[in-house]
């Protein structure tokens, strides 16, 4: 992998100290060079230093690379198996460009070698300009719920209760229109079995009317917390097995039915037969707040092919908890039986608010 550092001016700085890491290992390299890097499944953190700048940091999405399905043909399960294990059948973007000041998020989907990845930003850690102060003034004076703490999220929902408490409300945030352009929410992706948590970042790029563009409109959600849209899958099963309206939707009440029938427009564009249901209402904290969530199930079929053979019918199921004072979906789980190499199982939970 070719690292390269910039200014957010755009000049090109060589010479920093780069770290490349993931859970098979890390590397050094000065920016302007190459490094090798361990292929895996999880991705890959990387994080340059110069001195008289700050930091630039980003993380390169793992994706499978065509040789795993040919392995699959040609060896067999064994050869796969081996493959995912040592991660063979993953890759990252091969050069990456990356800003100091910046955190930004490279996609080997949308990826080509021989090219440069410049990222889709995540967030920006440079000082603010005099009329980015002046709008911080100005959104500082206007009334808003008090910020979410740093309060690490509990692990699981408790039991399910009733309704919202007077101290709920005190706590809870004001929806998607709290959000400013700037802002990033913060989640932390969890692999079921190994346990590697993988941030992902989805930052607030600019809001058009009813409209919300996060991470440069890699994902633009309705004011309501409705999806229209995801081209760039970062938070695993929940962006690339996505329904084409979301996980969660407003106005649910416990016993509320429905299904869905859809082919999903990113990942690998399996198509999708679930039944949903509103299974009840728990609570959550999310970032130090306690919220009342819904709780939504789905169950049924992923229909996905592997190689140039039939699709195959895989059992699917997940659950997504949907707060209606944010707006969105704060936990999401779900695991499907993966065609030859056996179950997968992730979540992706909501960790901070960054305002």
């Amino acid at each position: 992998m070719k690292v390269e550092t910039f200014t957010a001016k755009g000049e090109t700085l060589v010479g920093a100290d780069c770290r490349l890491s993931n859970d098979k290992g890390s590397a050094s390299v000065l920016s302007g060079q190459s490094a090798l890097v361990r292929r895996s499944g999880g991705n890959l953190m990387m994080r340059c230093e110069l001195s008289g700048q700050p930091a630039a940091t980003g993380q390169a999405v793992s994706r499978a690379n065509a040789g795993l399905a040919g392995n699959i043909l040609l060896g067999g399960v064994l050869g796969a198996a081996v493959d995912v294990g040592t991660g063979a059948a993953y890759t990252y973007p091969t050069w990456v460009r990356l800003v100091f000041g910046e955190d930004r998020l490279y996609d080997r989907g949308d990826h080509r070698d021989n090219t440069v990845a410049a990222g889709t930003v995540v967030r920006s850690n440079l000082p603010a300009t005099a009329e980015r102060k002046e709008e911080a003034a100005v959104v500082a004076a206007t009334p808003v719920a008090a910020p979410l703490s740093a309060s690490p999220p509990a692990p699981a929902p408790t039991p399910p209760v009733a309704a919202s408490s007077p101290a709920l409300a005190a706590a809870k945030p004001q929806g998607p229109l709290a959000l400013r352009q700037g802002n990033s929410l913060e989640y932390a992706l969890i692999d079921g079995f190994t346990q590697v948590r993988t941030p992902v970042h989805y930052r607030v790029d600019r809001i058009d009317g009813d409209r919300i563009l996060f991470n440069q409109g890699a994902r633009i959600e309705k004011a309501d917390g409705q999806l229209v849209s995801v081209s760039s899958p970062a938070g695993g099963l929940f962006d690339s097995a996505s329904p084409p309206d979301g996980w969660g939707r407003p106005a649910l009440a416990p016993g509320m039915r429905w299904r869905s029938e859809y082919t999903a427009s990113n990942g690998e564009k399996a198509r999708f037969e679930l039944d949903a249901s509103v299974v009840g209402t728990s609570r959550l904290t999310v970032d130090g707040a306690d919220l009342t969530v819904q709780q939504i199930a789905y169950q049924g079929w992923m229909f996905a092919a592997v190689g140039n053979g039939p699709a195959q019918a895989l059992p699917f199921k997940a659950t997504a908890y949907y707060s209606p004072d944010m707006a969105r979906v704060v936990r999401f789980e779900a695991e499907y039986r993966r065609v030859y190499l056996g179950m997968a199982r992730e979540t992706l939970e909501l960790v901070r608010v960054w305002r």
